[in-house]
């Protein structure tokens, strides 16, 4: 089973390692995901771009980093009930 890699880096507004694979072997999202998981996880994304600081990875305040570990956790968990049958996903936070 392939692994998926849940994580966003500065600039990127989508947040699952496929978006470095060859295009024949991006997953059919729309087909696996519901439209609801797919905007959190580019909400999360643009959360992430909008809040991190590119110098130091803060979010200006706690609030907001617990908030975005915890969605990156809910999400992990909506994507392995959604997709993992299909793919074995995984949450980095290397931030």
């Amino acid at each position: 089973m392939r692994e998926i890699i849940l994580s966003v880096d500065y600039g990127q507004f989508w947040p699952l390692s496929d978006i470095m694979w060859e295009e024949s072997e991006v997953p059919d999202w729309p087909a696996l995901l519901s439209p609801e998981l797919i905007a959190r996880l580019k909400d999360w994304a643009k959360f992430f771009n909008a809040h991190a600081n590119e110098e130091t990875g803060l979010f200006g305040s706690e609030e907001k980093r617990k908030w975005f570990d915890l969605e990156g956790v809910s999400l992990l968990n909506e994507l392995q009930r959604q997709a993992g049958n299909s793919y074995a996903f995984t949450l980095d936070l290397w931030f």
